[in-house]
């Protein structure tokens, strides 16, 4: 089977074989050339007083995706192409840059724009009452004693966001449209999306998370509202953009800015090859590793199972994922990039922590975290005899399924040459 077969094969495995995932848009290559394909539904259900009911909306090229945390590239950008434009320095301290920030002035920006500054808001900013509540919350941001693993948090670019706001004075999606849209030529990327648009958002309504035997089933993110919370509520209806999740795209949009990307059409290459310079990442004692972390991305990791760049790109390369099942890596010296829009949110059971003493096994998934899982008994249902395919550990599928039969292909396409793979970071 030829490598670009393998992939469809795959691609279909994982919408129509394990069900992990709605559906699947993917598309890789170079600053020139690219490949693409689409798989599954934007929608496969609406939930009624019977349960689940059929209502199958297939992908398409118009499909606009939930790109939740792949935003956080866009805040970048947005940096990077103030500090090239004199507008801002890295070294500046944060709480200096913005005074909106007390908790701030210890660290500089560059140390929020790398992980190297952790950061916690004193109460979740998703349980606040509005987007006034909300805020202060933000504002409130300060570091905290970094965890022995774990750096990535939202609370980083949910900052940014507010510093790009001051420093170009302007909402940050003007500033998104100005140093993003425009110049990568991406028409089909929204914080609001057009009411005429509506019917092609992807639905990711209805997640479950099954917590110690407790579930939880989300009916708060209907098509065209972002499904992290925390950007719904600073969002107010779509009005302002979060630095951390909230954008619409479409694959063609996407595909676009990659291409730019690697193309220097956004930004000088040199600075591109910046922002996946690993800068936390090291060796803990006991053998675990301090997440390996660039500009608001992540850097290839030495354990691959652990690390959102593929192992055919090398060290200067980025990687991002978005929790509703979205991967973006891209890679400037080699010249490729890949891109993956699913959707495991809908009607999926995303999170499981079994109880003490069960497994989730136990709830009938196989070893990949795949399955059907039922509304547990004794529990009161949104809906009689609910049950939902699972998600749980779509993440580790990606290198195997999808990232496997794309690096034969480039290969095969002669888009990769694997001398390039390891060149250092210029």
């Amino acid at each position: 089977m030829r490598p670009f077969e393998q992939l469809l094969d795959s691609m279909d495995y994982l919408v129509h074989g394990n069900r992990m995932l709605a559906g699947l848009g993917v598309c890789y290559g170079t600053a020139r050339d690219s490949r693409h394909a689409l798989c599954g539904n934007a929608q496969e259900v609406l939930l009624g007083p019977d349960g689940f009911a059929p209502a199958a909306r297939p992908l398409t090229g118009r499909t606009l995706y939930d790109l939740a945390s792949l935003t956080k590239l866009f805040t970048c950008l947005c940096v990077l192409r103030l500090r090239e434009d004199g507008r801002l320095s890295l070294d500046e301290r944060f709480g200096e840059a913005d005074p909106r920030f007390p908790g701030l002035r210890d660290v500089t920006v560059g140390d929020v724009l790398s992980f190297r500054a952790y950061l916690r808001s004193p109460s979740r900013v998703d349980e606040a009452a509005n987007r006034t509540e909300a805020l202060a919350r933000v504002f409130a941001i300060a570091p905290a004693a970094p965890p022995a693993v774990k750096l990535y948090t939202d609370m980083n670019a949910l900052a940014l966001g507010h510093l790009v706001e001051l420093r170009a004075d302007m909402e940050l999606y003007e500033y998104v449209q100005r140093a993003v849209l425009r110049p990568a030529g991406m028409t089909e990327t929204f914080c609001r999306v057009p009411p005429q648009r509506l019917g092609d958002c992807a639905n990711y309504n209805y997640e479950c998370r099954l917590t110690d035997g407790r579930p939880v089933l989300r009916t708060d993110a209907p098509p065209g509202t972002p499904h992290d919370p925390k950007a719904r509520v600073l969002g107010d209806g779509g009005r302002h953009l979060s630095g951390h999740a909230g954008l619409f795209s479409t694959l063609g949009d996407m595909t676009r800015l990659a291409q730019a990307l690697l193309s220097g059409e956004v930004l000088p290459l040199a600075v591109v090859r910046e922002i996946g310079v690993n800068r936390t990442g090291r060796p803990n004692a006991d053998g675990t590793h301090v997440q390996y972390l660039g500009y608001q991305c992540f850097s290839r990791h030495p354990q691959q199972r652990l690390s959102e760049v593929p192992a055919y790109m090398g060290p200067c390369a980025l990687g991002l994922s978005g929790f509703t099942g979205n991967h973006l890596s891209l890679d400037p010296e080699a010249g490729v990039f890949a891109l993956f829009l699913g959707n495991r949110a809908h009607a999926r059971l995303t999170t499981l922590v079994p109880p003490l003493g069960l497994s989730e096994a136990d709830f009938g998934l196989d070893a990949d975290g795949a399955g059907r899982v039922r509304w547990p008994s004794g529990l009161a249902s949104p809906a009689p005899g609910l049950a939902l395919w699972s998600s749980v550990r779509y993440v580790y599928q990606k290198d195997k399924r999808l990232h496997a039969p794309i690096w034969a292909d480039m290969e095969a396409l002669g888009w990769l040459v694997s001398s390039r793979r390891e060149s250092p970071c210029r």
